[in-house]
């Protein structure tokens, strides 16, 4: 147990099981070890000693201090000026003075603030500090973000607009710095209501920018996260357009932009986004974080700009600089948008675009799914999106995990409500409104506030239960000892066979991070041996997150997110259990390492055989582990010449390392910094330094068309 801990902020305790300490994150299931020497104490410090905010100090009667991985580091004086950063293997030694060294690890921001000479060495697995004082300043800060106040709205689109002008007062910084998630904050709620209130509280930047669009729902919604990212007023106005004092940019409709395809207002609004934050990543390389960025050498090479001038500027003034820039010339060091929102325009969705703005999502707003399409049109559609390759409909001679003979994708009331979402050029895709959307999460007000409202437990271990209800399915008990196999994570793994109803229900309501569940799946609810449990009559469901592998669980799975769980993988149809035993270990191993549930299913929609059979329901940003490289990543691999290989890795942003985090591979002789989303960089390395790379993390490889895991091709090496 915690020992009193408040489990809504961390906590640095002595380490339970090595000598040194532990720090704790309750709200984002997070844990740190920092080694010590000999086993030690603390006592709570001052948190006004560090030169960034912390919540949660203490001193610690230790001169050494190391770490079981590297992470990038920074060393900075007592005025926050940097020193130096710590980013290759070697040593460095620094003179007697006071410093406040920065760790930037995947679970927390975690500083260390020393009085005295300090002597750092770094290898391919660790990061040590040696202090010529006895004494060493603790410091963490946790990356959640809770709004700080709350917006009402009618549903009147001149309501709409004065609602999403406040939610840049969320905004930590209006500097380019901003662009880094930590310096955004979350904007305010915004509920419907029967009148317009703005608090007092609210206190909205002036940047001097406004966006004026046509009082219409279907124009404010996709400018929400702009305005959110600008600080800007939105207001009404006869056409779409960017405004400052002096200047104005049309929002309606240039066509086919490299990284915003397509035509009119809102491919606009999504290239000023996009244009606007990738160059705002470029300049702040100027300040506090001077770090050799790919993309900005990317940038550099196709544009001429004065990035020095432009980081003393104005908000207004740099987005006038920067949507001077050819889109053509920034395709290149683009990086791949982490989310694309679709959400019908309609005022009971009001309250999603706070939690789009926060993940500075690109917004659409779509006409009603299968809008003109007869009942005959809608089935044909369904069957269309699950024939082919995947199999998912052969005879009752092969195993599914149905107790039906018929299969789920020639049901009506489907077929009536499945479609498939126009694509997206996005990592991850959401879809907000009526509808199973294929291909997309489905997202709702209530599951975007569970992620606020989600009481962490005062047990410190990741709780993850599995459960097989079919024997005959006994192949994916494996996931059970795939679960947890993380150094440095305290998990509790359970596993269970043949759940009665009553076991199922308890369990459900049990304080569970991760439910893994094998078995049958029908309108009836989950098949338990005496019969089925019926999620919707299920309450207080204490379960956070689940996987339902079973035929056709969406509604089972939607009913669990509706009564307290924060979401889930769940299917669409008919799953075969050969394949959707490998759809089970994949999943496995991914959330095992840190991708989120959005994240998973875009992996295994690529490259497992059913993978479009799977989709999230609730907040699709759900994850139950950190990542030790701090944003997840899958590498592709490919043989380019006698013992040398082309390595490229794409990243997976979450929610506590999203949009403008930076990412560095631990390569020999790799020290560039990359923005962490899709594809962040490709090397050629040597036989040796590919499996060298590839021990150090268990990341999913692509080679060909083949997903494989780092760990089993680096076992007989």
């Amino acid at each position: 147990m915690y020992d009193g801990l408040d489990a809504t902020r961390p906590r640095i305790r002595p380490h339970p099981d090595r000598d040194g300490l532990q720090a704790l994150d309750p709200i984002q299931d997070a844990q740190f070890t920092l080694l010590t020497p000999d086993p030690v104490g603390v006592s709570p410090c001052d948190t006004d000693r560090f030169y960034f905010p912390v919540d949660a100090a203490v001193t610690v009667d230790t001169d050494a201090v190391a770490i079981p991985y590297v992470v990038d580091t920074w060393v900075r004086d007592s005025s926050g000026n940097t020193v130096t950063e710590i980013d290759s293997e070697g040593s460095l030694s620094l003179p007697p003075a006071r410093y406040h060294v920065e760790l930037s690890t995947t679970q927390m921001k975690l500083y260390l603030s020393v009085e005295g000479a300090v002597v750092a060495e770094v290898d391919e697995e660790s990061l040590s500090f040696a202090f010529d004082c006895e004494t060493v300043h603790v410091g963490a800060r946790s990356y959640h973000e809770q709004p700080a106040a709350t917006v009402t709205t009618t549903g009147d689109p001149a309501d709409v607009m004065r609602a999403v002008s406040t939610l840049g007062s969320a905004l930590k910084t209006t500097t380019c710095e901003r662009s880094f998630p930590t310096l955004r904050g979350h904007p305010p709620l915004v509920e419907r209501d029967d009148e317009l209130s703005v608090p007092d509280s609210i206190s909205t930047p002036d940047t001097e920018i406004t966006i004026e669009v046509p009082p219409r729902l279907e124009h404010v919604y996709p400018v929400a996260p702009l305005a959110y990212y600008f600080g800007a007023t939105v207001r009404p106005g006869p056409e779409p357009r960017l405004v400052t004092d002096d200047w104005a940019y049309p929002l309606d409709g240039e066509a086919d932009c490299p990284f915003a395809p397509g035509s009119g207002f809102e491919a606009s609004v999504a290239r000023v986004l996009k244009q606007s934050f990738l160059l705002d990543c470029v300049t702040r390389t100027e300040g506090y974080y001077e770090v050799d960025l790919a993309e900005r050498s990317l940038v550099a090479e196709q544009v001429d700009l004065d990035f020095a001038a432009l980081y003393e500027r104005s908000t207004a003034e740099q987005v006038r600089a920067y949507m001077g820039v050819p889109a053509e010339a920034l395709t290149g060091a683009m990086p791949t948008w982490k989310l694309t929102a679709d959400v019908r325009p309609k005022p009971d969705y009001v309250g999603t675009l706070p939690f789009l703005a926060d993940e500075l999502a690109v917004v659409r707003c779509p006409e009603a799914p299968g809008a003109g399409r007869t009942s005959d049109e809608v089935a044909d559609r369904v069957q269309s999106i699950f024939r082919g390759g995947a199999d998912a409909t052969r005879g009752t001679a092969t195993l599914t995990r149905s107790t039906r003979n018929e299969t789920s994708s020639s049901s009506p009331t489907v077929a009536d409500r499945v479609f498939r979402p126009a694509g997206a050029d996005s990592i991850e895709q959401t879809y907000v409104g009526e509808g199973i959307p294929v291909g997309a999460s489905k997202m709702t007000v209530d599951a975007f506030r569970r992620r606020l409202s989600y009481e962490p437990s005062n047990d410190p271990q990741i709780r993850v239960a599995v459960v097989n209800n079919d024997e005959r399915m006994a192949d994916e008990n494996a996931v059970s000892n795939i679960y947890g196999t993380r150094d440095w994570i305290e998990f509790d793994i359970s596993f269970d066979e043949a759940l009665a109803t009553d076991e199922m229900r308890t369990l459900l309501q049990s304080d569970i991070d991760f439910l893994h569940y094998i078995g049958h799946v029908d309108k009836e609810g989950i098949r338990c041996p005496d019969g089925y449990l019926d999620t919707k009559e299920v309450s207080d469901v204490g379960v956070n997150a689940f996987v339902l592998n079973a035929c056709d669980s969406y509604d089972q799975g939607y009913a669990l997110v509706d009564n307290g769980a924060m979401a889930g993988i769940a299917t669409v149809t008919d799953v075969v259990n050969e394949a959707a035993t490998s759809v089970g270990r994949t999943v496995a191993r991914l959330l095992n390492q840190g991708f989120s549930l959005a994240a998973t299913v875009e992996i295994i929609k690529q490259y497992e055989q059913i993978g479009y059979h799977y989709i999230v329901v609730g907040d699709s940003s759900t994850s139950i582990v950190t990542n030790e490289s701090g944003t997840p990543n899958r590498a592709e691999i490919e043989e380019v010449g006698d013992d040398q290989y082309e390595l490229e890795l794409y990243g997976y942003p979450r929610l506590d390392m999203t949009l403008g985090t930076i990412f560095r591979p631990h390569i020999d002789d790799h020290s560039r910094h990359h923005l962490n989303a899709g594809k962040m960089c490709s090397v050629e390395v040597s036989r040796a330094e590919l499996f060298e790379f590839l021990s150090k993390q268990n990341v999913p490889v692509v080679r060909g068309d083949e997903l494989l895991w780092s760990y089993d091709l680096t076992a007989d090496q």
